[in-house]
């Protein structure tokens, strides 16, 4: 006998997953979690609380490839039609399971759970029912579908545990392809690691694609997003093959590629330091980061790509000009901090910018004030002057940009705490 359990809304999902117990893991990404099994499995009640008598569970999660991209170029009512299509084929799959729930995971995935008495029954049946609806489906044209078999899990867990197994299976899908069965592999022993959706080599045996960050980073310094988002496009379906299937492995070295082209653009490829790689952190685009964990699909990598390649022009854009102006203001001061008469309305009048512009910049980028930096530059200046040279106290006031001497003494008594005459002392002592 069939069991839909169809909750809607998340708040439902959410209160189905709480009376059953769901934890956070097994509800991995941003889909619903299971809801509870429609009728109560046998061993549940106070005997399928341990693990004598519990029933063994599968869960099959069904995705309908490529759903989201051609929902929105289709016309209206596909959506609807597809979802209706595929359930009636999920019902005609499991219409003979006297066990089994199906629940709608809107908007493209339906999650089955299976239970038997005994695990190898509940697996033969899964594996069964997943090809089935896979055959089904790519039978009748136009759709494919990818379906993930969990592994078997008993215990007071099972149903959050099959849930999560499914899951982590599913996720396969980015580096396997879709339009397939995805089961996933019992480990060595039998053991069931629910946080690696397969086993796959890594280390020695599986050689990373050539890495693609300093074009990138080109293409991006360039404006040239179109290029920057083939690169990375092709050098995805590279890692894929390199991969072997592996798609955590095919995340962590997206990450990388990412990280490292703003490393690049930042110009802190290879400092190494933990400031450096905590700015390059800060630059990331994040929003578009935080979807890898949950990206699935090969056809929708484009746009992901899109997105983080949209985002590292944009901010290298502003942050060239940003960095312009900046360099512009100091080569100006660096050069003209000896005219006494130098304000900061003059030099944004000379840059062509505001004075509050260039206020900002310091702060945000050099974290002082324009004035402090010009102090600081004429104090250097008069403290090399005292005590590398016989000028006297006028003609390194001059020098140095403070005009007078007594304006001089009184910088340098407040930035270095010692007056003119104790600079030049200090430095005659040591020699």
């Amino acid at each position: 006998m069939i069991r839909y359990a169809v909750s809607m809304s998340a708040e439902s999902l959410l209160q189905d997953a709480g009376r059953t117990g769901l934890t956070a893991q097994a509800r991995q990404g941003t889909r619903p979690a299971a809801a509870p099994l429609t009728r109560e499995l046998p061993g549940d009640g106070e005997q399928g609380r341990g693990h004598v008598g519990s029933p063994a569970v599968c869960c099959l999660l069904v995705d309908v490839d490529a759903f989201l991209p051609r929902a929105a170029e289709a016309a209206d009512g596909w959506s609807d039609r597809t979802r209706h299509r595929l359930r009636r084929i999920i019902d005609e799959q499991v219409r003979h399971e006297t066990e089994a729930s199906v629940q709608p995971l809107p908007p493209d995935e339906w999650l089955l759970t299976l239970s038997s008495p005994t695990a190898d029954d509940v697996q033969r049946r899964a594996r069964r029912i997943a090809a089935g609806i896979h055959h089904t489906v790519r039978a009748g044209g136009e759709l494919t579908v990818t379906v993930a078999v969990g592994r078997t899990t008993t215990g007071p867990d099972a149903v959050p545990e099959a849930v999560s197994s499914a899951r982590q299976a599913h996720r396969s899908k980015l580096a396997l392809g879709p339009d397939r069965v995805i089961p996933a592999p019992v480990l060595d022993g039998g053991s069931v690691d629910l946080h690696a959706s397969h086993s796959f080599p890594t280390g020695p045996d599986v050689s990373a694609p050539h890495d693609v960050h300093r074009e990138l980073a080109r293409a991006i310094s360039k404006g040239e997003s179109d290029r920057a988002r083939r690169l990375l496009c092709d050098w995805f379906g590279t890692a894929t093959t390199c991969a072997d299937g592996d798609d955590e492995l095919v995340r962590r070295w997206l990450l990388g590629q990412v990280l490292a082209t703003t490393a690049v653009l930042d110009g802190r490829l290879g400092a190494g330091t933990a400031s450096d790689w905590m700015a390059v952190c800060e630059a990331v685009p994040y929003p578009a980061l935080a979807e890898l964990a949950d990206l699935h699909e090969q056809t929708t990598v484009a746009d992901w790509a899109g997105r983080v390649i949209d985002a590292l022009v944009t901010r290298h854009r502003r942050t060239s000009t940003r960095t312009s102006t900046l360099d512009l203001v100091r080569r100006h001061v660096d050069q003209h901090f000896t005219d006494p008469d130098m304000r900061l309305k003059s030099v944004a009048a000379i840059v062509a910018v505001s004075p509050f512009h260039i206020s900002h910049l310091f702060r945000s980028e050099l974290g002082t004030t324009f004035r402090d930096y010009v102090t600081q530059r004429r104090v250097r200046r008069a403290q090399r002057l005292l005590e590398e040279t016989r000028l006297g106290m006028e003609q390194v006031a001059q020098a140095s940009g403070f005009g007078t001497p007594i304006q001089l003494r009184r910088v340098l008594v407040r930035e270095t705490g010692a007056t003119p005459s104790a600079i030049r002392q200090s430095a005659r002592e040591r020699t």
